[in-house]
């Protein structure tokens, strides 16, 4: 598997010399995240689910992001952003991967709480299954409603296409989602969602999957630049295949800090 964080690091620097405006800011963002998956086969619920594998994973990663006002008032930032992340399973070690992404865009203030934000990225996946290393883009626009001091709602839309070393892997997909942030208390921060996705896959006969999302985040803040995250997913995924639907569910915990 073949991966290398010395890309993220050299344009960290890159940022950080380009922040020489004082209002420019780079933020470098890393962590570590324990994950436990119950059914990393996608093995059907049905006629049993005795085929459906469990394992556990961890993921690093790290990411710096440039950020600048485009205007005096301060309501429209550009933001660009490099990242990478590895993940290393416990059992089943050939499900091990690794991906490098780049993303740049807008981010407007339309209101006293209305925003909105526009990201454009591209990316690269490499594997153990060299037929599945993939290459692509993607765009993603989120407009956001501040209802209160401490509660908010945000809307998701999202399109990638990947283009994999074997076409079988090749896919589009489009996504939208509706998330709502509370933040109880100061330090503390708790993030629900839902999210329909579907992926239509390169395959001589048509394959297209479609998958629906429940899920909890939370955040607590344990000093100034560290955090403990957890979170809680379950998914219902379904295909154009008969007795292909399967349900999985993802529990994690992590550490992060920002600088």
């Amino acid at each position: 598997m073949r991966f290398d964080f010395l890309p993220v690091m050299l344009l960290a620097g890159a940022f950080a010399t380009l922040a020489t405006s004082a209002q420019a800011e780079v933020n470098l963002n890393a962590g570590v995240r324990l994950s436990q998956n119950d059914n990393i086969n996608g093995s059907p619920d049905t006629p049993t689910t005795a085929n459906q594998l469990r394992d556990s994973y961890s993921t690093l990663n790290a990411c710096a992001v440039y950020f600048t006002p485009l205007n005096d008032k301060q309501t429209r930032y550009f933001i660009g952003q490099l990242g990478a992340m590895t993940s290393t399973y416990n059992v089943y070690n050939n499900l091990d991967s690794s991906a490098l992404m780049t993303s740049a865009g807008l981010y407007q203030k339309l209101s006293n709480t209305w925003s909105a934000q526009l990201m454009g990225r591209g990316f690269s996946r490499y594997t153990k299954q060299t037929a599945r290393d993939s290459s692509g883009y993607g765009a993603t626009f989120e407009l956001k409603d501040q209802l209160t001091e401490t509660v908010w709602v945000k809307g998701v839309l999202d399109y990638e296409s990947s283009k994999a070393n074997l076409s079988s892997y090749s896919n589009t997909g489009n996504a939208w989602g509706l998330n709502l942030g509370y933040l109880p208390l100061k330090d503390t921060f708790l993030n629900f969602g839902y999210s329909h996705s579907n992926h239509d896959f390169k395959t001589v006969a048509p394959f297209r999957t479609a998958t629906q999302m429940l899920f909890i985040e939370a955040s607590q803040r344990l000093s100034k630049n560290w955090y403990l995250n957890g979170g809680y997913a379950s998914m219902k995924n379904d295909s154009n295949y008969a007795g292909t639907a399967y349900t999985n569910r993802v529990l994690s915990i992590g550490l992060s800090c920002s600088y």
